[in-house]
């Protein structure tokens, strides 16, 4: 290695996202099937959409999100002076990277100084993006977990991250997650709590802490006292799901009943118990009526 060698390190913000149940599927294939009737034919097409069908849809679901939330502008930001149109501007301005391999999927920011005016909006779009994919693949009959961390990393090639923050992120992801959740390491919660208490000196401070309050309120302590994305919360339904959530949280509860049912039935420990801790989750976070007066993301 050349000592002379440096590398831009920076502290990023990672989303660690995991589609769950794909090695199953997958565990007795090997060549490509030779089709020796139709229904041979629709059975492995079955398969196909149950495994890259479904990679594919939470790829292309997320995707539409996010450029919905990243591209978003007030429709009141065109009355604005030409100064403040310009502050509007720095405020949303997000630099996100999207990693995409296997059943996984990485978001990642950078949180380098004067990287971006507001840092912490990032941060509050990669926790509304998690909660929006875990809620939303529930929905679909789609189970994923994942983490969302924060530690040092460095980009060896643009929009590829290495380092210990995708370290931190896959352990959470792999080891702590364990059933369909996304735990936020406690230098989230940190990061968000050092922010709310610094001192304002400009607009973009002020806004910084906005975005960190309303990130926390994005999440909850869960039985084990891990930090989790509380998609079914008041915050994310007044400010995200809206209108859908009814609906959302009845396909995923449907679905969740069926598999709390299957493992029970196959005395798959393992299984049956995480299932009963998501339907615990959902039993104690029934949807609400919308408040009226309430702040949505769309304002920001």
């Amino acid at each position: 290695m050349n000592n002379k060698e440096s590398y831009n390190i920076a502290h990023y913000c990672v989303s660690f996202i995991d589609v769950l149940g794909q090695r199953l599927e997958y565990k007795d294939e090997r060549f490509l099937p030779e089709f020796k009737s139709t229904e041979e034919k629709e059975q492995f097409e079955i398969k196909v959409r149950n495994t890259i069908g479904k990679i594919d849809f939470l790829q292309r679901s997320t995707d539409i999100f996010l450029d919905k939330v990243l591209n978003y502008k007030s429709p009141d930001v065109e009355q604005l002076p030409p100064n403040q149109i310009d502050i509007y501007n720095k405020i949303k301005e997000v630099h996100l990277s999207r990693q995409r391999w296997s059943d996984g999927l990485v978001c990642f920011i950078s949180l380098e100084e004067g990287n971006v005016k507001c840092p912490i909006q990032g941060v509050y779009i990669q926790l509304i993006t998690a909660c929006y994919q875990c809620f939303f693949g529930l929905a679909n009959k789609i189970p994923l977990r994942g983490s969302v961390d924060i530690a040092w990393g460095a980009e060896l090639h643009k929009g590829e991250l290495y380092g210990a923050v995708v370290a931190k992120a896959y352990e959470l992801e792999n080891y702590v997650a364990q059933y369909p959740r996304i735990v936020v390491g406690q230098s989230v919660i940190n990061y968000l709590n050092d922010n709310i208490n610094k001192p304002v000196s400009n607009i973009y401070n002020d806004v910084d802490k906005t975005f960190a309050r309303i990130s926390l309120g994005l999440l909850a302590q869960d039985f084990d006292g891990y930090y989790v994305a509380h998609y079914l919360g008041g915050a994310f339904q007044q400010m995200v799901s809206q209108n859908l959530h009814k609906s959302l949280y009845q396909e995923a509860m449907n679905f969740i009943q069926v598999q709390c049912k299957k493992w029970k039935d196959e005395r798959n420990t393992k299984l049956s118990s995480r299932y009963n801790h998501l339907l615990l989750y959902f039993l104690a976070n029934p949807p609400s009526e919308p408040e009226s007066g309430t702040t949505s993301s769309r304002d920001y």
